[in-house]
């Protein structure tokens, strides 16, 4: 996995992608990496989320210093 795609990551769950099958699928990444960069981000303090069910849906997302991270990284505008 490239640090791109970690940003992909972060970025598509900025947008609100509501779990993480679908965001897997888009990234084109085995869940368990996606899930893996979720928990790296956060335990940084980026983000913060619980999840459901077996498909992973999120639910009490917080990711306000997300935005400000991505942008740093160029990731959005």
């Amino acid at each position: 996995m490239t640090n791109q795609k970690a940003l992909d990551v972060l970025k598509l769950f900025y947008f609100g992608c509501p779990d993480m099958m679908q965001l897997a699928k888009k990234v084109r990444l085995p869940r368990e990496e996606v899930r893996e960069i979720l928990k790296s981000a956060r335990s940084c303090g980026l983000i913060n989320y619980s999840t459901n069910d077996y498909n992973e849906v999120f639910v009490n997302v917080k990711k306000q210093k997300l935005g400000a991270y991505l942008r740093s990284k160029g990731a959005l505008r």
